[in-house]
């Protein structure tokens, strides 16, 4: 049964939806060769395309959530960045010569495009950007062999995102090429316990949870059915970590990434354990947004506000929102005025 207390959650997902979706459109270049930009950092001076996209997704979602068009400028400015730089980042193929980050380029690409249908009609250019996404993407994870992948090539964070934007567009194929890669990649079995995934004890990034991102896909690949419900019961509950768990880097991403898997596993499978592991991570990133603002940074390393972190931090705020939630959110808040 539906726990009641979900219906309070998007409130308070609008709420830090709007900091962090300010902090983003304050950072984001108003002119210039870049205009629409979202740097990675606060005085990077790097064409960030993903992050760019991040931010779009948390502008997007926030609307979907309040109803206002608060950042609907900072939107438009962000899509016509990722129209013109999209040749740039997503290759006609991702084989050999794809850059490192291009199928990474390509999810989040879907993301924002899902956020944006959940708008209403698309618009041609931008769907145009995630249409070639999708193929491109699509066609990858029905040929990749080594499932191993982290990060940018995390093969649960890209099936997931193929398999979501499937789902907003009611698109056979697409989600059949997704199933396809979660059949492969993971099955039904019990995935490792958070607590005991490795990390590269050199590696530059430790963004994404590949727990997490494996059981988002399963989730996705699946549907809210009763059998998910019980394989997230009896499968995944006793992996569930008992906190926040510290990482060499970017714990505060990690962390993020793996509570937005546990929100959404309680809203489907409504154990507890799922839930008490998200509100003591949770707590614990709400502890390190000192400013309350809805961003943050990758660890304790880094002082100012990052696009990736405040992304996954979005993510995982607003995993407890469940869609009829959602609807109910925007109707109040149109009729109310709430921003």
């Amino acid at each position: 049964m539906p726990d009641p207390r979900l219906k309070t959650y998007a409130p308070q997902a609008v709420r830090a939806l709007a900091g962090a979706g300010a902090v983003l459109a304050a950072r984001q270049e108003q002119g210039g060769a870049r205009r629409g930009n979202v740097p990675p950092w606060p005085g990077a001076d790097d064409a960030d395309f993903h992050g760019t996209l991040a931010a779009i997704w948390i502008w997007a979602r926030h609307q979907r959530l309040s109803g206002a068009p608060r950042f609907e400028a900072a939107r438009f400015s962000g899509w016509s960045f990722v129209e013109e730089s999209a040749p740039r980042f997503i290759p006609d193929a991702l084989d050999s010569a794809a850059g490192h980050e291009a199928a990474y380029d390509c999810a989040l690409a879907l993301m924002a495009a899902a956020a944006e249908r959940e708008l209403g009609a698309p618009v041609a250019s931008r769907q145009a950007v995630a249409d070639r996404a999708a193929r491109v993407l699509a066609t990858y994870v029905g040929e990749l062999e080594d499932v191993t992948g982290r990060e940018f090539r995390d093969p649960g964070f890209l099936a997931y995102a193929l398999l979501d934007y499937a789902r907003v567009l009611k698109d056979r194929g697409l989600a059949a090429s997704g199933r396809k890669l979660v059949e492969r990649a993971f099955g039904m079995k019990a995935p490792a316990p958070f607590a005991s995934e490795p990390a590269a004890p050199d590696g530059l990034f430790d963004f994404s949870s590949t727990t997490a991102t494996r059981i988002l896909a399963v989730m996705a690949a699946e549907g809210n059915t009763p059998f998910v419900g019980a394989w997230l019961r009896e499968r995944v509950a006793a992996g569930a970590p008992g906190g926040f768990l510290a990482r060499r880097i970017e714990e505060n991403t990690w962390n993020a990434c793996a509570a937005w898997a546990l929100g959404r596993a309680y809203v489907l499978a409504t154990d507890p354990a799922f839930l008490h592991s998200y509100s003591e991570i949770m707590d614990e990133l709400e502890r390190r947004d000192t400013d309350r603002d809805g961003a943050i940074a990758r660890d304790r390393s880094v002082r100012a506000p990052e696009t990736a972190a405040t992304f996954y931090y979005a993510l995982a705020v607003d995993a407890l929102v469940t869609p009829e939630h959602a609807v109910a959110a925007a109707s109040e808040a149109g009729t109310t005025g709430a921003a």
